[in-house]
């Protein structure tokens, strides 16, 4: 009788070492893929990657990391992949696409229903000026933000609108990248190259902070906010090199009040560019391979020091 509780830990402990792993990275399949965006589905337990170098997405199963085409090289039109969102709640998925250079510079915001794959809607921007849709956050109400590096703006499209709208626009958020929103949804903050991270109040359209005289929120590309802090990726200061960080924030949210270095120095951070949050962790596009693409003809060269790009997995603290 007393060996029985015994018996029942034993097999418990084999179960849970049969139990498969966290994963603490992905390795992309296709080398020469480049991925710009990364989206986490929470229902589909999957990652989605806009891909520069091959015009499409990709999906990789979070537990498994089984990759395949969510949609397939330039299929419905798709251009050079930039910005990437999933929205859980509307069954959508939205992604940037366009050409940067001058000589054939396009811009489109791509909606798809998330389930067939099937393209649902393509939004451009109606002025004929020059633009560049890069990246983008969706608030509680399925409205989405976009920053525009060409115009130093941020679009609009409102949740059910069939058309872009400029919502701001000012040399004080000059070539903007990243963007993320706060957790009430309030304030948007806006990666600028050249200002750094700059906070916006959503209702009055008013920057709340001073422009980055530091360089610890400059050349800021991916960037998200989570648990009362921004997170992102430095990968335009020559100073700072390449580096995963911690932006603090006060306890109003509105000021950087500092910085906290997650990981630099790594040969896996490579030229990263985006990364995106799925529960408590960050899944981090760490050698993009951008350096390896010319992006005027889109030609990938590959090298003897080229290598898959891995996505990482860090922890966050709460």
């Amino acid at each position: 009788m007393r060996t029985r509780p015994f018996f029942f830990i034993a097999i418990l402990l084999f179960l849970a070492s049969c139990q498969t792993p966290e994963p603490t990275q992905y390795i992309l399949n296709e080398i020469d893929l480049v991925p710009e965006g990364i989206a986490y589905s929470k229902n589909n337990k999957a990652f989605y990657l806009t891909s520069i170098a091959k015009s499409k997405i990709i999906v990789v199963d979070e537990k498994s990391g089984n990759q395949y085409d969510f949609i397939a090289e330039k299929e419905f039109g798709f251009t050079p992949g930039c910005g990437i969102w999933v929205d859980d709640s509307m069954n959508r998925l939205y992604a940037v696409g366009g050409y940067y250079t001058s000589s054939r510079a396009t811009t489109f915001l791509y909606s798809f229903n998330l389930r067939t794959r099937q393209l649902l809607k393509k939004y451009e921007i109606a002025d004929t000026g020059d633009h560049f849709l890069n990246d983008m956050v969706v608030d509680n109400k399925s409205n989405i933000y976009l920053t525009d590096t060409k115009a130093s703006a941020i679009y609009l499209l409102k949740s059910g609108s069939d058309s872009l709208q400029q919502f701001f626009v000012s040399e004080e958020i000059k070539y903007p990248n990243g963007i993320a929103i706060s957790d009430d949804f309030t304030k948007l903050y806006i990666a600028s190259h050249t200002q750094g991270v700059r906070v916006m109040d959503i209702s009055t359209k008013t920057l709340l902070n001073e422009r980055d005289t530091t360089l610890i929120s400059k050349g800021i590309d991916g960037l998200e906010f989570y648990k009362g802090n921004l997170y992102g990726i430095q990968n335009a200061v020559r100073a700072n090199g390449h580096s995963f960080r911690r932006l603090l924030l006060n306890s109003t949210q509105d000021q950087i009040t500092g910085m906290e270095i997650i990981d630099s120095n790594n040969p896996m951070l490579d030229v990263p560019l985006t990364f995106c949050i799925a529960g408590k962790k960050a899944v981090v596009i760490g050698n993009s391979n951008l350096q390896f693409l010319n992006q005027d003809k889109l030609e990938f060269t590959l090298t003897d020091s080229t290598k898959n790009t891995h996505l990482l997995v860090y922890e966050l603290n709460d």
